[in-house]
């Protein structure tokens, strides 16, 4: 078992309306209203012609002043903090660039460009595409050597091909998460991931052999498996849970989740599908922060996280969350 001791989600500078504000998202007036009507998509976080770096720049700087230990007067770095710092993204940040943009965006945080000064890794991943969280979480908890990770989600999409998907739309939010051995509020009881390999084409699968088709015939029975999986590992029971953050895809996709998983549709966590929409694999985090803020204390809850990635890939996280707890 591990914890997240630490959960913060960035604020973007703009919010756009899905109706409103259709041309800078890429979307005629009709699409729109297909988006916001239909799969319940009404406002995006929205970052525009700002460099990648400086984005995450401002976003780790909230994090560092944001850092608890500074109210006890001696202020820590990420040096000092974590063993590494990991991107998750989703591909559009990716090798020797995506690296680039991580070791840049902390070292100007913490006003350092020597890497012989620093004990930390910073390294991005994209390999299990909106999965990859789960992924991450499970390399955490497999390899004690690691105390402090510092994980760090989203993507810009600054194009028609990010922004806009069939069936979702994406917005440009950061979150900034702390993994942690040492116990807190939030903790991690099961990680699984699954990989279903005849759909290794993603965006580039043939859209006229029927293998889409195929996609979304085996999407709910995969999402199912890996959520039994994770349930079985935790020795828990789809009973067992009282709040599912949903993978913000939209809201009719997890009207058939819940159906398939026999899980009550109010047990999913969908508001945030009309504030931020899909987050580039944050949504587990950007889920699991609002919904921690909103209970009150004390109060105990078991929570399943649900992510599927293109490739095809699939994730689920079980959190039990004892709010009132003492966390560092």
């Amino acid at each position: 078992m591990f914890y997240i001791s630490r959960n913060i989600t960035a604020d973007a500078p703009r919010v756009l309306n899905v109706l409103d504000d259709h041309d800078a998202l890429f979307l005629s007036a009709s699409s729109a209203k297909v988006f916001s009507q239909w799969y319940g998509f009404k406002e995006l976080p929205y970052y525009d012609h700002t460099p990648c770096t400086e984005y995450y720049q401002q976003a780790l700087q909230t994090y560092v002043e944001s850092d608890d230990a500074k109210d006890s007067g001696t202020p820590k770095s990420l040096a000092d903090t974590y063993d590494a710092v990991v991107h998750n993204h989703t591909g559009a940040l990716c090798g020797v660039f995506g690296e680039r943009v991580m070791l840049r965006s902390s070292r100007a945080t913490l006003n350092n460009d020597d890497p012989k000064d620093s004990n930390w890794l910073p390294f991005s991943s994209s390999a299990a595409k909106c999965a990859t969280p789960m992924q991450l979480m499970k390399y955490f908890e497999r390899n004690r050597a690691l105390n402090n990770i510092l994980l760090v989600t989203g993507d810009i999409a600054d194009n028609v091909d990010m922004r806009v998907n069939p069936v979702a739309l994406s917005s440009d939010t950061i979150n900034m998460v702390k993994l942690s051995r040492t116990p807190s509020d939030i903790s991690v009881l099961s990680v699984a991931t699954l990989f279903d390999g005849q759909f290794s084409g993603g965006i580039y699968l043939e859209s006229n052999d029927g293998i889409q088709e195929k996609y979304n015939a085996f999407y709910q029975i995969n999402v199912e498996k890996v959520v039994d999986r994770c349930l079985k590992e935790a020795n828990l029971t789809r009973e067992d849970i009282d709040v599912v953050l949903p993978h913000n895809v939209n809201a009719q996709t997890w009207k058939k989740l819940a159906a398939k998983l026999g899980i009550s549709i109010d047990k999913v966590y969908t508001k945030n599908i009309a504030r931020y929409g899909h987050c580039f694999g944050g949504d587990l985090f950007v889920n699991l922060n609002d919904l921690y803020n909103e209970l009150d204390s004390p109060r105990t809850v078991t929570c399943l996280a649900v992510a599927a990635g293109i490739g095809a890939s699939f994730g689920a996280t079980l959190f039990g969350i004892s709010k009132g707890k003492e966390t560092e």
